[in-house]
């Protein structure tokens, strides 16, 4: 997996990520901190990424333009970094499944407890 993590997501969560994924980058390592999400869209078009969001914005650039990048939205995320490590790890398989092989669907939305 090569993933991108939105704005609205910590870039410490990267760090949790890392050892389950090929590569994990923030948009600040891509100087795209405070972009428009067409131009994260984009980028991460271009460089084989898919995004971590809270935005659900992304749900319609999904059904505007298509896939990839697949996108990966988070409800109820307000939480601390850990937590939300955990709950993304404890849900990997699904997450890996939905990025792997398949080609039907480019937006996956995970709803925290």
């Amino acid at each position: 997996m090569r993933l991108l993590l939105d704005e609205n997501i910590s870039w410490r969560l990267a760090a949790y990520l890392r050892p389950h994924c090929a590569v994990v980058l923030h948009v600040r390592d891509s100087q795209l901190d405070n972009s428009p999400d067409t131009s994260i869209w984009r980028y991460t078009r271009q460089h084989g990424y898919d995004v971590i969001t809270k935005d659900e914005d992304f749900l319609r650039l999904v059904l505007a333009e298509g896939f990839p990048p697949r996108v990966v939205a988070v409800q109820n995320a307000q939480v601390p970094v850990a937590k939300l490590a955990e709950s993304l790890l404890a849900r990997l398989p699904q997450i890996e499944a939905f990025l792997g092989e398949q080609t039907e669907f480019g937006f996956l939305q995970l709803r925290l407890p």
